[in-house]
């Protein structure tokens, strides 16, 4: 049976963050004119590739891809993203990971289940899960280059509006998203039961994520934020958590 993939969407080149830290950055078409920006990360261990948050390259990308290493595991860490993961899977037979509940797209089954304190594809990695959350969402934290966090929707940095269109980047400013490190305004809305006070309900989980040690972040959208990401996310977790201590 022929699966209909969805197409490559505009991306740019694989480009080099770290040693062993790759990313792509691509796009997400919402709407009619409105497309916002969303990154693939790719960790390379060895010979080994782990992609986090996939994003489908058009071929000549996918060969470049394949000049880093072996494609052997894929991660998704939110649960609004996962429309790239069937063609990586079945295109790579690799093994597949994601929270058991991360269903909104429902194929792949996961291969490996996305659990905090359980297996993780990056040797001496481990993932973090928000436990508050109306609908899964995760975190990957490797220990390299001083610590590395990578997230999907939760937390992003931004430094510029590019691979957003005019009505995407004014969309997401009258939602509340601005340059620098943020919890996500939208996804806070959305994670948060109804009823409940969105400048508390999440902030325990965002606690348990600063007791990561991590200097570089790299979110599902955005852009990568290098050095300083951890005294930026704390900032920002104390600016939308106000409550907390």
């Amino acid at each position: 049976m022929q699966i209909d993939y969805p197409l490559p969407q505009p991306h740019g080149e694989i480009r080099r963050l770290l040693p062993d830290l790759f990313y792509v950055p691509g796009t997400a078409r919402l709407g009619p004119a409105l497309t916002v920006n969303r990154n693939m990360a790719i960790l390379r261990f060895g010979d080994e590739l782990v992609l986090v948050n996939p994003v489908r390259l058009r071929p000549f990308q996918e060969e470049k891809l394949e000049d880093l290493g072996r494609v052997t595991h894929a991660v998704r860490l939110g649960y609004y993203h996962g429309c790239d993961d069937l063609y990586y899977r079945d295109r790579y037979n690799l093994t597949f990971w994601r929270q058991l509940d991360s269903d909104l797209y429902p194929a792949p089954a996961p291969d490996a289940p996305l659990r905090e304190g359980g297996e993780c594809p990056a040797p001496t990695g481990q993932f973090f899960e928000f436990t508050h959350s109306c609908h899964p969402e995760a975190a990957l934290w490797v220990p390299m280059n001083g610590g590395l966090l990578l997230t999907c929707d939760a937390l992003q940095y931004w430094q510029s509006w590019q691979g957003c269109t005019w009505l995407g980047r004014n969309l997401m400013r009258l939602a509340g998203f601005r340059r620098g490190m943020q919890v996500a305004p939208t996804w806070r809305l959305r994670m948060t039961p109804r009823g409940c006070d969105p400048g508390r309900w999440l902030g325990e989980d965002f606690e348990r994520l600063l007791d990561l040690p991590f200097v570089h972040l790299l979110g599902g959208h955005g852009g990568f934020c290098a050095d300083t990401a951890h005294e930026k996310a704390e900032q920002a977790v104390r600016k939308s958590f106000p409550g907390l201590h």
